[in-house]
Parts: C-alpha cells; structure tokens; sequence
C-alpha cells in the first residue's frame, strides 16, 4: 500500500513538472538562442540592451508607469460611483466600460486609428499611444477595484466619520488602503499587458514611439531571430517574470493570506 501511494505521489509530481516544462521550454529556449553567437557561448547580444535597445525600453517603461496612473486616477471615482451610489443603469455603464475586454485587438487597433486621425488627430502620438494603452487596459485597472470595494464593509468609512475624520481623509488613510488588493491586482494586470503590448502598438505607434515588444516585432519580420532581438525578448520575460513576483511577495502575503497561495 505505501508503495502505491508513494508511486502515486511520483506519478502526480512528474505530472506537474511535465507541464510546467512544457509551458516555460518557449522562454529557456528564447534564453539560451539570446546567448549564442558566432563565435560561441556569450553575452555580448545583451549589450544592445543599454546601447540601441536601451530607449525602447525606457519608451515601454513610460508608457506603462503613465498608463497606470491615469488608469488608476479614472478607476478609483468610477469604482465609487458604481459600487456606493444608485447610478442609473450602471449595470449597463459597467458592461460598455469593459467593452475593450470582448474586443478583439486588431479591431481595437483599426478603431483607434480612425478616432485618432480623424477626430482627436492624436495619431502617431506618444499621447496617442498612451490613451489607445489606457483604453485597453482601463477595465482591468477598473474590475478588480469594483471587486475589492464591494466587498468592503461600509462600517469602516462610518467608524471613521464618527471619530472626526473628514470625507478626504476617510478615502485616503481607510478605504484607499483596504482596497490594496484590488489596487495592487489592477496595478500588475496594467503592467504586464502594457508592457508587453505590440498588436495595437503596431497600427497606433509614430515612427519615434517604437516600444521595446515593437521593435523585438520588427526586427523579427526584417532580419529574422538574432541574438540581439532573442536578447530584447528576454529581457522583457525577466522584466515581467520579476513584476509577478515582486506582487506575490510583496503584495500577496498581505492582501492574499487564506487564499489558494501558500
């Protein structure tokens, strides 16, 4: 009988480390192509990181910081006005604000660039770029806030009241810091998808505003895999690999304590 359960336990484990493979071989793959050259093992594709990469990635890194914060500063009143007052239809209001959830990304791209160049004329523009991130992210900065606030008693902003404080610093130093977990989830789902944006980048980017998931495109269509792009490309995976863990570590033990996390 031990050796059934100790046979089942392998069977399970081996399950689980077959998948797991399968599902990180396509990053360790692009790894280790990024260290192969001509002449060998090396880091050399990497310079390109702090050389001809290294404005692309700032590009990513300021359109993602400025996209969250917008999306932060629109989310956090619209969760209110949702959740804490008797909006007419806001069932209906909630389902358009996540429209850009069911749209498929190719169909986002061709709208914004009509909008964008015949309405707003922002075409081509770093502001451009940043309202089509913001536009497509916005729901999910917005649905995890919802979440959170519903699920917040309104007992505290009452206590709070009670004991003299006024209606900002209710929402500053109460309710804003109980909804951390649907901040902090709306923050990282922002990132990542920002971050790592190419397809509606791709019909609303200007020649200058080429983001870092751009250029690993372009250079892959033009010159094919090289070192240097499989170099871009994982550098982008760590970026993003070490954002989810940062969350987990340091947001998860917080805000996540009882849930499916250990």
């Amino acid at each position: 009988m031990r050796h059934r359960r100790d046979l089942i336990l392998l069977l399970q484990h081996g399950y689980i480390w077959l998948w797991m493979l399968i599902f990180v071989l396509p990053f360790l793959a692009t790894l280790v192509y990024s260290l192969r050259t001509a002449d060998g093992w090396s880091l050399r594709p990497y310079a390109a990181i702090f050389g001809s990469f290294k404005d692309n990635l700032l590009l990513s890194f300021e359109t993602t910081l400025i996209s969250i914060v917008v999306n932060l500063l629109l989310s956090l009143p619209a969760a209110y006005a949702i959740v804490r007052f008797p909006v007419p239809g806001k069932g209906f209001i909630l389902s358009v604000l996540n429209l850009a959830l069911y749209t498929p990304a190719v169909v986002m791209g061709i709208s914004l660039v009509i909008v964008y160049n015949f309405l707003f004329h922002i075409a081509q523009s770093l502001l451009g770029l940043i309202g089509a991130y913001v536009v497509g992210t916005y729901p999910l900065m917005l649905i995890p806030i919802v979440v959170a606030l519903r699920d917040l008693p309104t007992v505290y902003e009452e206590a709070a009241r009670c004991l003299g404080a006024n209606r900002l610093q209710t929402l500053l130093r109460v309710e804003i810091p109980l909804l951390g977990a649907g901040i902090s989830a709306g923050i990282l789902l922002t990132f990542v998808i920002v971050f790592n944006e190419f397809l509606v980048t791709l019909f609303v980017a200007g020649p200058g505003n080429t983001t870092a998931a751009l250029r690993v495109f372009n250079l892959t269509r033009t010159a094919g895999i090289q070192p240097s792009t499989a170099a871009l490309a994982t550098t982008m995976q760590l970026v993003s690999f070490v954002m989810v863990v940062a969350f987990f570590r340091f947001f998860g033990s917080r805000y996540l304590k009882g849930t499916y996390l250990i």
